[in-house]
């Protein structure tokens, strides 16, 4: 294990946010099992303060969670390859630990997930009075927080095996990779010409059906919502594909390096912070956007919320795309009309 001020941060976070995970946990479980909306007696209205208990612990629990993960993608990205032997990015760092740090992430990412629902349910029940939705966000918790702790049981587990002794090589990785995807012709066989288009029709398609979303008077239908949401977890993967495998040469000046985490150095800028969030905020937009019209047809009090946080995510959607499209696809434009041809 590495005693360092930032894993240090990571795993004092990460337990306090679980202790108000768990405390709004166990005022869920009271509430799925003993929740009535038609009563008004006390035994309900001690309910009720507990709801509003797992709304300000759980907010906290995720905020927490959100904080820590930040500072933990800038510790592999930025603090930890400096001290692992022969790690030049957070690939290097990612070997150190055998590969724990990877379901780390993973499941951490799993785990914001959930909890990005859980929030978007809460803030939507929040906005009335009669708080209809207070059962369903109570069981989304329940349903979240087992990801939860294993997500902070497996970050634990990886600083536990991040090995600052054993030198690493994390370029043969990068290199291997690619070497195996050529004599396999391309991931799963598909050519990388493929992924950037895919990257860029997808990227298109979104922004124009995001600013319909987003202008249009008349909220699109369950099904219609649904299948923009299954565009977007689609699209994210294939745009993800499409950067790693040729668009990033023309941001980090190395040809045939397929290595994200160099993206998130800061001689290139930080840009992997930006791109790979706004595919994070593409896939949550989209997610949310299909959450609300679910709601809005099983909930009519929570129309107008619904609607309102549809036309947002439309927007959203829209400027994330726009703004991947444009910082991943401008420098390879610029190279193209500087130097005449494509970078090899």
């Amino acid at each position: 294990m590495i005693w360092h001020p930032l894993s240090i941060s990571v795993l004092t976070m990460d337990l306090i946010g679980l202790l108000f995970v768990a405390a709004a946990v166990l005022s869920a479980i009271r509430i799925v099992t003993a929740w009535s909306q038609e009563l008004n007696n006390e035994g309900q209205i001690l309910l009720e303060r507990k709801a509003a208990n797992v709304s300000i612990h759980g907010r906290i629990g995720l905020a927490l969670l959100l904080i820590s993960s930040l500072v933990l993608v800038a510790g592999i990205t930025s603090v930890f390859p400096k001290l692992v032997p022969g790690a030049m990015c957070g690939t290097g760092v990612l070997q150190a630990t055998k590969g724990a740090a990877g379901r780390a992430l993973a499941l951490r990412g799993l785990a914001l997930g959930l909890l990005a629902v859980w929030h978007l349910l809460d803030r939507m029940n929040r906005s009335q009075p009669a708080s209809p939705l207070t059962a369903v966000t109570a069981q989304t918790l329940l349903l979240a927080s087992p990801v939860v702790f294993l997500a902070a049981h497996d970050t634990f587990r990886a600083i536990l095996r991040l090995d600052v002794n054993r030198p690493v090589d994390c370029c043969s990785v990068v290199y291997g990779k690619i070497r195996s995807a050529g004599q396999a012709g391309g991931v799963s066989g598909i050519p990388d010409a493929y992924w950037v288009w895919g990257l860029a029709l997808g990227g298109v398609a979104i922004i124009l059906i995001g600013l319909h979303i987003w202008r249009s008077s008349r909220p699109m239908g369950a099904r219609a919502i649904g299948l923009v949401s299954l565009l977007t977890i689609l699209w994210v993967p294939v745009a993800g594909t499409g950067l790693v495998r040729s668009l990033a040469a023309y941001l980090h000046g190395l040809p045939q390096h397929r290595c994200p985490w160099c993206l998130f150095l800061p001689q290139h800028n930080l840009v992997g912070y930006l791109l790979f969030g706004c595919l994070i905020l593409v896939a949550v937009e989209g997610s949310a956007a299909f959450i609300s019209s679910i709601v809005a047809a099983r909930f009519p009090a929570l129309e107008t919320k619904t609607s309102m946080r549809s036309r947002a995510a439309g927007w959203r959607l829209a400027a994330a795309a726009a703004l991947f499209l444009a910082t991943s696809g401008l420098p390879p434009i610029l190279w193209r009309l500087r130097h005449g041809e494509w970078m090899g």
